[in-house]
């Protein structure tokens, strides 16, 4: 659920939705997406603990080896964010519900 922005902007760039034919797993990965996949292999070899072994990156050649890989990595770098569960849009119901509660906790509160 998006929250709503505080301030008011004279302009707001609405972002279109990236399409569904940018991500191919069967793809070959970019050379932007290899130097990203080197990087984090310098990384990791400073992060292994003695008996673990570096990942063999000469393997990864689709994106979604990549993506598996790189979402490895990330969860190493940041174990703060790599359990949290993504937010799910509320219905439409709910959402008007949610907003109609908050809406009486206002009068309640300004009542007072």
């Amino acid at each position: 659920m998006r929250e709503k922005m505080k301030k008011k902007y004279k302009l707001v760039m609405k972002v279109p939705k990236t399409p569904k034919r940018a991500y191919n797993h069967n793809r070959f990965i970019s050379s932007l997406i290899e130097h990203q996949i080197k990087h984090f292999s310098e990384v990791e070899k400073s992060l292994l603990k003695p008996g673990q072994k570096l990942t063999d990156i000469s393997k990864i050649k689709t994106e979604l080896h990549a993506s598996k890989y790189l979402k490895k990595m990330t969860a190493r770098l940041h174990p703060q964010g790599a359990g949290k569960t993504k937010m799910v849009a509320q219905p439409s119901n709910a959402k008007k519900a949610a907003k109609r509660k908050t809406k009486r906790k206002l009068v309640k509160r300004k009542s007072r």
